[in-house]
C-alpha cells in the first residue's frame, strides 16, 4: 500500500495584526494545529515585519517555485491585505492558490453567527437516517 504525502500548506502572518509580539509563538502554533486538524503538513511560516518586509514576496517566490504547496493558511483574514488576497488568488496566469484561515470570528449579527459547525451538522443528520 503506498502512503501519500499530506498536501504542504505555507503560513503567513502579518505581525502588526498581532496584539502583542509575544503572541507569535500562539499564532504560528495555531496554524501548526490548523495543517494538522486538516490532514495538511505545514511547512514554512512567513511573518511580515513592518521594519523588515518582504516575507509576503518570499511566500509567493516559494508557492512559484514549489509545486507541491497546495496553499497558504493564515490566522485570519485580517492577515492579508487586499493586494495580498488579489495576489493569491490569480498569482500565475489562471492559476490559483488556496488560501485557509485557522480560525473564523463571524462579525456579531453577521453570517455563521451562532450556526453550527457544518461539519456537525451532517454527522447529526446521518445518524438520524441510520
Amino acid at each position: 500500500m503506498a502512503v501519500y504525502p499530506r498536501p504542504l500548506l505555507l503560513g503567513y502572518i502579518r505581525a502588526d495584526v498581532l496584539r502583542d509580539r509575544a503572541d507569535l509563538p500562539k499564532v504560528e502554533a495555531l496554524l501548526q494545529d490548523f495543517a494538522h486538524r486538516e490532514a495538511f503538513t505545514l511547512g514554512g511560516v512567513y511573518v511580515e515585519n513592518g521594519s523588515a518586509p518582504g516575507a509576503f514576496a518570499a511566500l509567493m517566490t516559494e508557492v512559484a517555485r514549489d509545486e507541491a504547496t497546495y496553499g497558504v493558511v493564515v490566522p485570519d483574514l485580517r492577515h492579508l491585505t487586499v493586494v495580498e488576497q488579489l495576489v493569491l488568488s490569480g498569482h500565475e496566469e489562471g492559476a490559483r492558490t488556496a488560501v485557509f484561515t485557522a480560525t473564523f470570528t463571524p462579525f456579531a449579527g453577521g453570517p455563521g453567527v451562532g450556526a453550527p459547525d457544518a461539519r456537525q451538522v451532517r454527522r447529526s443528520i446521518s445518524r438520524a437516517i441510520r
